[in-house]
């Protein structure tokens, strides 16, 4: 059966032959040529097929990235693709989808080979049926298809049996490989009972409930933070048996606990990973206030505290960057601190638990914050009441720069999102030029072992079309030496005439060398003027970072070290803003306070001492404005702003310090300070009326639900309640979603929300007037792809989406396409019309210039022995229809070789030698 996809382009015949009719040349075979030329073109566009029946069509491979696999995984998976590939007819089709918690698309649909997997999974969970949902989004519709699944079987999220269905509604077979790790002797600790949040003073009674396959003697450990709390060995009996633990923290403990589990055995344990395990317990009651403080014995947490609130001090780098800690707090409070003390990832952990967990934020100002501290293009800028650039207008100095970039061999090393070290040292250098006026200048050097200039020291409004020259910087080997890097770049800075000049030397930690006499050539370059920072590549205990925290204190500037090359970008921009942008005001002011100050407090005096200086900075628009400056910036001192269901505020005085001026000792002081205490704490979580909020754990996750008293009319209409969850895993960024309660009865609402791996999750529930209600911080013991199950658990799963969709287990995957149906499958003939409507056009161009059917067509008609008289007639009749008339009178024309050619003996010349007679009479310059 055949057939069109475009019929309606088939009345292109009309037109076509009927112009083939008027245009006709009178010769029956090129005339012919070009009508059924015409005719298969016109065919192949209305792209008509051949359906015939046939085995064969697509296979999508749906591969099991998750932990639960076997160790050696990846590689026996892509063992089986290509195994599966090497039995594939060359019109059958493969695509690959590989999952963890989530699925990606490997390979789409196509007839190439699949070159292996590259997509980053999250293996703490195994989302099947949201990669069989994506495997059958890539087969096209009534497309015969089969799915193989390469798993164990374990998932986790929703059941992949209803996706089995689908495919059965679709006649999509699943097929299956099930690949196991070995679990037999597995002694692991199945689940944890304890409370999530205890009053203060109460002791905390936890129940671990351990599995073993036989009786044994095991060793545990139970740990609170860093504090033991109990230790020891006991006799288990085979199968389920609790241990029981006791403990009373104690009252500086903080007000969220982290415990960790361990058990050992002496007989060896396929699966270690479910031998830890850990939970969290909450303090009832009010969180205190966190109070991160570079500057040891400030008097700024005693003025917070002076609100009723606790305050907790720690210094930067004190701060554990896990979410369960923070959520101990209700707000944080930033005095005099640089960014990179905290730490790129920590600033994240911050931002994301300000917006999304309904907590607070105070900045307070000093030569050490805001832009000055490198907070300008940091996770927390967008969140403060004040931006923090610095305007065009309010530059002071003109500034040089010469950047100097390591190029040495480590800097080829690849990082996240297929980008290099160098490509990342080069995005830093862009950066550098952006945040410069056309009045700086700067420069590039690319160093190994000597310097090479990129482009010398040149005005950055000669500069902005030199980015792609940047980009293009390459690393070229060998290492970075030192001394020779620096000497080029004070060489050209020491001419400079700008208000200030700077280095920024950009170098790996672990392989900077050459230094020599740096000392006494940075000793020069201060004296005249110059400005030294460091940004080193890995950690401040790697073998070089000595060299170069030296050589930043040296040269009177700063040195940032980050293990984590994504920041490199920012560190550059950072120490930019630092030397060209000094926002520190040192003039004294006597801040102005605004009609908004009842805002803060209703019991502050409108009026207060001078600050000694303060961080120039712009008041956000959505942000309020307590505080001005009287001057001729008329900058905001003190704001205010709401950010997400969070709060933020920003000091920009120094609140405890050389330069906080007659302010600290104004005798409201404290007041003021408790009163941004007060705003950064946030309302104290008290229990609405009529309202119950549970948080109940369940397999895989927990159950959020909000009990409604609907005796109480204001709660009769109540809805729109949503849930803010917030995830975090130690290191990596910060996951926010947001959760709609649904009605489960006729007075509660309730949510579902799943957990994974050793990831944290803070929920809080958003009521419609916008406050919320924080819940205790939770976790799962442990990954639940190493949660003890049945043997038979995964391969029942397995086979009964096999049984529902109609597939089979698989022994040899490459059976797979044996186990195609046989349909009607199109066959294309377009490429076979076009194919033949090309040589019929070659034939015509032949029948054009040879005439040899049309010959071939006089022999048969006049017999095996023409003579003059039987060609005459037609002769003579051609000759009248194509010569043109003679003229009445005048002489003769002359016979032409053309005349020869119709002659009867030229009737009966071979076309062949016809062509080459013309062709000789055309090189002669006769007309043929």
């Amino acid at each position: 059966m055949i057939e069109i996809v475009r019929p309606v382009l088939l009345l292109l015949l009309l037109p076509l032959l009927g112009g083939l009719w008027l245009l006709r040349s009178g010769r029956f075979w090129l005339d012919l040529l070009h009508g059924l030329t015409l005719l298969l073109v016109v065919l192949a566009l209305s792209e008509p097929s051949l359906r015939l029946k046939r085995r064969g069509g697509t296979v999508v491979v749906v591969a099991d990235r998750s932990a639960s696999m076997p160790s050696d995984a990846p590689a026996r998976l892509e063992s089986l693709i290509r195994t599966a590939e090497a039995r594939r007819r060359a019109s059958d089709l493969i695509g690959v989808v590989s999952f963890g918690s989530h699925a990606a698309i490997e390979h789409p649909v196509q007839n190439l080979p699949f070159g292996g997997f590259s997509a980053a999974h999250n293996p703490d969970a195994s989302n099947l049926a949201e990669a069989l949902e994506s495997a059958l989004s890539l087969i096209p519709h009534k497309a015969a298809a089969r799915l193989l699944v390469l798993s164990d079987g374990n998932f986790s999220g929703a059941d992949p049996r209803p996706l089995a269905a689908l495919a059965a509604s679709r006649s999509i077979a699943i097929d299956y490989r099930r690949l196991t790790r070995e679990t037999v002797g597995d002694l692991a600790i199945e689940r944890i009972e304890a409370p999530q949040q205890i009053r203060p003073g109460e002791a905390l009674l936890a129940t671990a409930w351990i599995n073993s396959p036989v009786a044994r003697t095991l060793g545990y450990r139970l740990q609170r933070g860093s504090t033991l709390v109990a230790e020891g060995t006991r006799e288990v009996p085979r199968g389920r048996s609790p241990l029981i633990f006791r403990d009373l923290p104690a009252d500086d403990a903080g007000t969220v606990l982290g415990y960790r589990l361990s058990i050992t055995a002496d007989e060896g344990d396929p699966l270690p990973e479910n031998n830890q395990a850990r939970f969290i317990v909450s303090l009832a009651g009010v969180r205190p206030l966190l109070c991160l403080t570079a500057a040891p014995g400030s008097q700024l947490p005693a003025n917070l505290s002076s609100s009723g609130h606790r305050v907790t001090t720690l210094q930067p780098h004190q701060l554990s960057g896990r979410l369960e800690d923070l959520a101990g707090f209700s707000g944080v409070v930033i005095e005099n601190t640089r960014a990179d003390l905290i730490g790129d990832q920590a600033l994240q952990l911050l931002a994301a638990w300000i917006e999304h967990a309904g907590a607070g934020l105070l900045m307070t100002g000093g030569r050490n914050s805001f832009g000055m501290g490198g907070y300008y293009r940091s996770p927390l800028e967008s969140l403060l009441p004040v931006s923090l650039e610095l305007r065009r207008e309010h530059r002071k100095l003109s500034l040089a720069i010469m950047v100097v970039l390591d190029r040495s061999g480590s800097m080829t090393a690849s990082v996240a999102g297929g980008r290099t070290k160098m490509d990342l040292a080069n995005l830093g250098t862009v950066e550098v030029l952006r945040q410069l006026s056309d009045y700086d200048s700067m420069g590039v050097l690319a160093v190994d072992t000597k310097a090479h200039s990129i482009f010398d020291l040149t005005p950055v409004g000669q500069l902005r079309a030199a980015e792609s020259r940047i980009l293009a910087i390459q690393s070229m080997g060998g290492g970075i030496y030192v001394y020779e890097a620096l000497k080029a770049a004070v060489a050209q800075l020491v001419t400079a005439d700008t208000g200030a000049k700077h280095i920024l030397l950009f170098a790996d930690a672990s392989d900077s060398e050459e230094p020599g006499d740096y000392k006494n050539l940075l000793a020069k370059a201060t004296a005249a003027g110059l400005t030294v920072s460091v940004i080193g590549l890995g950690k401040p205990t790697d073998s070089d970072a000595e060299l170069l925290l030296d050589i930043a204190r040296r040269g009177d500037g700063r040195c940032f070290f980050t293990d984590n090359a994504l920041e490199v970008p920012r560190l550059f921009a950072q120490d930019t803003f630092m030397v060209a942008r000094n926002t520190w005001v040192t003039n004294s002011v006597v801040p102005q306070f605004t009609a908004a100050l009842s805002e803060l407090s209703p019991h502050l005096p409108p009026a207060a001492p001078a600050l000694g200086g303060y961080n120039l900075a712009y008041l956000q628009p959505s942000a309020t404005a307590i505080a001005i400056s009287p001057d001729e910036n008329a900058a905001p001192l003190v704001a205010l702003r709401r950010y997400g269901s969070g709060r933020t505020a920003a000091f920009l005085g120094e609140a405890d310090g050389a330069e906080s001026g007659s302010f600290a000792r104004w005798q409201h002081s404290a007041s003021f300070y408790a009163a941004l205490a007060e705003y950064c704490a946030g309302a104290r979580d008290h229990e609405r009326a009529g309202v119950l909020i549970q948080q109940q754990p369940i397999p895989g996750g927990v159950r959020v639900a909000v009990h409604l008293d609907l005796n109480q009319p204001e709660l009769r209409g109540l809805s729109n309640l949503s849930a803010n969850v917030l995830r975090h895993r130690p290191g990596e960024t910060p996951e926010h979603s947001q959760v709609t309660l649904g009605w489960q009865s006729a007075d509660q609402l309730a949510a579902e929300i799943a957990l994974t791996g050793s990831e944290t999750l803070l929920a809080s529930v958003v009521f419609p007037d916008g406050r919320t209600t924080s819940l205790p911080p939770v976790c799962l013991p442990y990954s639940p792809e190493f949660t003890p199950a049945g043997t038979g658990d995964g391969a029942a799963l397995l086979a009964s989406l096999a049984q529902i969709s109609g597939g089979t287990a698989l022994a040899d995957v490459g059976e797979i396409w044996q186990r195609l149906p046989r349909t009607h499958r199109p066959l294309a003939l377009a490429v076979w019309l076009y194919l033949l409507a090309a040589l019929l056009f070659l034939g015509s161009v032949f029948e054009r210039h040879t005439g040899w059917f049309s010959l071939r067509r006089r022999h048969r008609a006049s017999g095996p022995s023409p003579d003059r008289e039987s060609v005459a007639p037609e002769t003579a009749a051609r000759s009248r229809t194509t010569s043109s008339p003679l003229p009445e009178s005048g002489p003769p024309v002359p016979s032409t070789p053309s005349d020869a050619a119709d002659s009867p003996a030229a009737a009966t010349e071979s076309p062949l030698a016809r062509a080459k007679r013309r062709a000789r009479q055309q090189t002669q310059g006769n007309p043929p």
